[in-house]
């Protein structure tokens, strides 16, 4: 056992409060009384006569100043035992002189190994002391053969007995309240600075195995596994847990019915912490922990709704006290919290992910939509440009219009380039602009520009015209299209009203082919009833009947 240790800043700003304090006070009080001793013999009492005790004060001055040197230095254990040598020795050499110094010297030592000294010294000092007033009583007794003269020191023996049992019970005490305090204190600052850490992750898979990884770290347990319930709440199945141990389990999807009898399936039913030593019969033992002694499993909370659970197991019996309880609670309140956050970020991720795909796939519908207009568009002008050649363009020279479908070598290339060109013909400016429908060009205008007007203003001006042009013309288009199609629709509801009429095949058929006729314009026409016989080759290579 180290007597002469130096004090740690723990212990000197937590447990060794109140033994610095009392040291400095004895040591100051002891170091002015020899010092007051040592001046008053030199001035009062002739050194040939005391010679002996002048050294001993003299001595006893250095020995406490050394005291204080040492306890300025945070030596505390050393200069205790400075004290108690000096009351000892005091109490040796005044047990023939007087009985209250022997008092006070009993008192000092046993007072200060009681406060201060460690369990062996403090026992050593008091055998010390009592033995010395009980042999002093022993010997008055023997000495006087009365046991009158005796009393004093009986009287002292029974006082040094309760002050040192009393000092040295609430000393201990003391002690076990500030141990308590420190130990509380630590646990939770493991569990506020391991909350801080997965406090950080934002996914579920990265934060349980981290999780179970930091509270094994941190607070030395045995095995840690978090459990979290399935949707339906009625299994609590392993989420994360530490070791080969616990990639087994995971690996067979170790679950726990909850209400069960075992810990988990307690905690989740009840959402109260739930503390089995391997003695009890609710505890579930499992054949791959068997160093398990002692159990503790907590719920694992997001607001009052019960998601799992966190467990931990020790090799030791009784190792999950309520400050141990408590620290570990606000962790698993703290791993709720993490687990809801990181589930709304993987939910807000996903959310994002579905978003951006149907933006992406939104676009893509867009772009083949514009392309199928694209193509519709250019189809439809093919076609109606194709049955409509008289109006393939118009010019318009000396103020007189006139049909024209012959393409300029400006027009041809403002089609081409699909923006606005400008060239010179015949010493004249001109300007061709493009006719665009979305990205499909159906056409082109060109005209001379006057040179008093700017440039910029006769293109920005025929591009104008040109866009509001080819959006008209395409609804011009669609329109003659639709009369159109309205009158084929309206001649064959007559053809078909005419059938109602008639209910001779022969008349039918007449009737079929004179108004095909005049409505399509053909000069022959011809309708077949019945199957169509096979077809035979002739010799000569031709097909028939």
């Amino acid at each position: 056992m180290m007597w002469f240790t130096k004090a740690s800043s723990a212990d000197t700003e937590v447990l060794g409060q109140h033994r610095y304090r009392y040291l400095q006070a004895m040591v100051l009080i002891i170091l002015a009384a020899s010092a007051v001793a040592v001046v008053g013999m030199v001035l009062f009492m002739p050194l040939q006569d005391s010679l002996i005790l002048f050294i001993f004060t003299l001595a006893a001055f250095f020995a406490n100043l050394f005291a204080y040197a040492m306890l300025r230095r945070g030596y505390l254990t050393l200069t205790s035992v400075i004290l108690i040598a000096q009351a000892l020795l005091g109490m040796f050499a005044t047990l023939n002189i007087d009985f209250w110094w022997l008092m006070f010297n009993s008192v000092l030592a046993l007072v200060t190994a009681a406060t201060l000294a460690k369990r062996n010294l403090y026992r050593a000092v008091l055998a010390i002391v009592l033995g010395t007033v009980a042999f002093m009583i022993v010997r008055t007794i023997q000495q006087a053969n009365s046991f009158d003269p005796a009393v004093p020191y009986l009287v002292v023996l029974v006082t040094l007995i309760i002050v040192s049992t009393t000092t040295r019970y609430f000393t201990e005490q003391a002690l076990k309240a500030v141990a308590v305090a420190a130990n509380s204190a630590n646990l939770l600052q493991s569990a506020a600075a391991t909350g801080e850490i997965i406090g950080k992750l934002l996914k579920v898979d990265e934060l349980l195995p981290q999780a179970v990884d930091l509270i094994r770290e941190r607070f030395a347990f045995y095995h840690v596994q978090i459990f979290l319930l399935d949707d339906a709440g009625e299994n609590a199945q392993l989420a994360a847990s530490t070791g080969e141990v616990g990639q087994m389990l995971f690996a067979r999807r170790h679950s726990l019915p909850v209400g069960s009898r075992s810990v988990i399936g307690r905690v989740t039913s009840s959402g109260q912490p739930v503390i089995a030593n391997d003695t009890d019969s609710f505890h579930h033992r499992n054949e791959l922990l068997p160093n398990t002694r002692s159990e503790l499993a907590l719920p694992i909370l997001d607001g009052d709704k019960i998601i799992g659970a966190l467990d931990v197991q020790s090799r030791r019996y009784e190792v999950f006290t309520a400050e141990v309880v408590q620290a570990l609670q606000v962790l698993a309140n703290q791993l709720g919290i993490t687990i809801r956050n990181a589930r709304l970020f993987e939910a807000q991720e996903k959310t994002t992910l579905e978003a951006r795909r149907l933006f992406l796939q939104s676009e893509t519908n867009l772009r083949e939509i514009q392309r199928l207009n694209q193509q519709l568009t250019r189809a439809g002008w093919q076609d109606y440009l194709q049955t409509r050649k008289s109006v393939n363009g118009v010019t318009l020279n000396e103020n007189i219009i006139t049909s024209d479908a012959v393409w300029t070598d400006s027009l041809l290339e403002a089609s081409h380039v699909r923006q606005a060109v400008s060239s010179q013909r015949d010493g004249q400016r001109v300007i061709a602009v493009p006719m665009m429908l979305g990205s499909e060009v159906i056409g082109a205008i060109e005209v001379e520009a006057s040179d008093m007007v700017q440039e910029a203003d006769i293109t920005e001006m025929v591009n104008a015209v040109a866009q509001r042009l080819a959006l008209s013309l395409d609804k011009a288009r669609l329109f003659e299209e639709s009369q159109e199609a309205t009158a084929r629709e309206q001649r064959i509801n007559e053809i078909v009203t005419r059938y109602q009429s008639v209910n001779n095949v022969d008349e039918l058929l007449r009737i079929t082919l004179l108004e095909l006729s005049q409505s399509l314009g053909a000069t022959h026409s011809s309708i077949r009833l019945g199957a169509a016989p096979a077809v035979v080759a002739s010799p000569n290579g031709e097909a028939r009947a």
